[in-house]
């Protein structure tokens, strides 16, 4: 993807996930694509530490002028985000089609007139 790094989360048991999920984000947040892709589709649940850990990258990103953004999220994770402000949380999307509009033209939700 040009416009983006993707990251596919895989089930994890325990702190493992954060420790994956740490390094990740790292190496994901060093490039100088616009946009980091979640993809939670192999995934039921995260913990509170890895979404505290989604919420610092949302904001640092979001600070750089670049965009956090999560597909396929489960119910139970995407209450978390959603009565945060837009610029504490990131960007939840349906699918990576949608996540990819959202990189490639992101004045659509913002019609003229």
């Amino acid at each position: 993807m040009p416009n983006a790094y993707l990251l596919v989360l895989s089930p994890s048991n325990g702190s493992g996930q954060e420790r994956q999920l740490i390094r990740a984000l790292h190496r994901a947040s060093r490039t100088d694509k616009p946009a980091i892709l979640l993809d939670f589709s192999l995934v039921d649940m995260l913990s509170d530490e890895a979404i505290d850990l989604l919420l610092a990258y949302a904001f640092v990103l979001h600070a750089q002028g670049r965009r956090l953004i999560l597909c396929y999220v489960p119910p139970p994770v995407r209450h978390r985000f959603l009565h945060l402000d837009a610029a504490s949380r990131p960007l939840l999307v349906p699918s990576l089609l949608d996540a990819m509009a959202e990189i490639n033209f992101p004045a659509r939700h913002n019609p003229a007139g």
